[in-house]
């Protein structure tokens, strides 16, 4: 039975690298349309082109990655936790890094309570009476993400600071395998590999998985391989050296931008600032699952507060990577200008079809299907859990949808609100008279009658 599977196995990815290599073969027979396009239309065929040679580009530089061996590398680390009204999945979070791989003795676990009005500090004082080597914190008010971040990034000791959201669950030798490429010292920051936890509840998180991983693989694997230039760390699974946070830290707190608190895009600020002076790296070994949005309404809200902080932070990316590495720097400019051109490309396309140049059109979907199903092949030859047409889906929502939400993105710059949760931050400094902090070492206790707190002092 193992045998056969096996055969199976090596005979569907024969049938998918088949396809694969049948989709570039048409691409390749579609030059003359291709020619054509340049005469009629030069701008758009030119941007068709452009475009498919970034996406092949990247597919290319990416069949090259490799993450870094975890070669018995260990610094004292601090795991912080951020969290609000996560009274559902925190202590899942919890646990997965409390019940890690990594030596206990050099594993610091600070969990951040951002004024939630749920039961998310409850669950946080329930894993410390649990586990009381953890350090539990609360704000006692909503001061936002990058505030809790903050707060636990000076509370804590840890040479090396990792960040996980409390939606997000790491693996047991995720911490090890993070920790691997600060070997090298010119790495400011590590970014793991995330998948989506809740994948298989709805078409939307189906999507999400197969665009998940691409983007991981192929995107950061590309940006890692080009000297370290990743230009995102997602918050779900990231790490950097305490030494290169801390000088910036109070500015990242409280950035603003166009006179307003940036109060999302917290990952990618603090990736842009690390990527001024150290390498960003993508370690796919260090993996992670995350609770992705499964309705459409939440997802596009998602989608449209990483597209603003996408927007904010591109202006910084332009002043500096130009002293990258050549082929990351063309990489990242060109992913940040076909974006801004993208719903013009695609209003053309349309309006040319509908003024009788079917040309145009013709030309415009087939490059979007051949990209739609590059994309999903490749998560179906890595990948054998039949989800990998949901890639497709992604890319159709892409071209009809999540395309215009870049000039949205632009108009609504100035709304900060989180969009996706209840949020009512007070952007200011943490009130520390209002901070209840209760070290490693205490366990909480608490009395029902009266509501009290008490703590007791343990062997732990």
């Amino acid at each position: 039975m193992k045998l056969l599977n096996v055969s199976l196995g090596t005979v569907l990815r024969l049938v998918i690298l088949g396809y694969a290599v049948a989709i570039l073969y048409m691409i390749w027979m579609a030059r003359e349309l291709t020619i054509a396009s340049l005469t009629r239309d030069p701008l758009f065929a030119t941007y068709s082109i452009a475009v498919l040679c970034y996406v092949l580009g990247r597919f290319a530089v990416a069949l090259f990655y490799r993450p870094t061996k975890d070669i018995g590398y260990r610094r004292w680390v601090s795991v912080i936790i951020p969290a609000f009204n996560e009274e559902e999945g925190i202590l899942g979070t919890i646990e997965s890094i409390v019940r890690s791989d990594y030596p206990a003795a050099q594993v610091e676990v600070v969990v951040v309570n951002d004024g939630s009005t749920d039961g998310t500090w409850s669950q946080i004082l329930a894993a410390k009476a649990r586990w009381p080597q953890i350090r539990a914190i609360d704000l006692n008010a909503n001061y936002g993400k990058r505030a809790a971040m903050a707060e636990g990034i000076r509370r804590s000791g840890g040479d090396v600071l990792v960040f996980v959201d409390s939606d997000s669950y790491l693996r047991s030798d995720a911490l090890a395998n993070l920790v691997a490429p600060f070997t090298d010292d010119r790495v400011g920051g590590v970014v793991g590999h995330a998948e989506v936890k809740n994948r298989h509840a709805t078409w939307i998180t189906k999507m999400q998985q197969v665009r998940y991983y691409a983007a991981f693989r192929i995107i950061k694997g590309t940006e890692s391989l080009l000297s370290g230039t990743v230009i995102c760390a997602s918050g779900c699974c990231a790490a950097y050296r305490r030494d290169v946070l801390t000088p910036f830290l109070h500015e990242w707190e409280f950035q603003t931008f166009l006179g307003r608190p940036a109060t999302f895009g917290d990952d990618r600020a603090l990736t842009n600032r690390v990527l001024q002076t150290h390498r960003v790296v993508y370690q796919s070994t260090a993996r992670a699952e995350t609770v992705a949005p499964d309705t459409l309404r939440r997802f596009l809200r998602q989608q449209l507060r990483w597209k603003k902080s996408w927007l904010r932070e591109s202006l910084y990316v332009v002043r500096y990577f130009w002293r990258k590495n050549p082929l990351a720097a063309l990489f990242t400019y060109a992913s940040i200008g076909f974006p801004l051109f993208a719903p013009i490309v695609v209003v053309h396309a349309v309006w040319s079809g509908l003024s009788g140049g079917a040309g145009t059109l013709w030309f415009y979907a087939v490059g979007s299907y051949a990209m739609a199903v590059l994309y999903s092949l490749y998560y179906a030859f890595v990948r054998r859990d039949g989800l990998w047409f949901h890639g497709m889906t992604f890319v159709a929502i892409y071209m009809t949808t999540l395309v215009f939400q870049t000039y949205w993105g632009m108009l609504t710059m100035r709304d900060t609100r989180w969009g996706t949760r209840d949020s009512t931050v007070e952007h200011r400094p943490v009130d520390q008279q209002r901070v209840t902090d209760l070290a490693p070492g205490t366990t909480p206790v608490l009395d029902v009658t009266g509501g009290d707190l008490d703590l007791v002092e343990t062997d732990a």
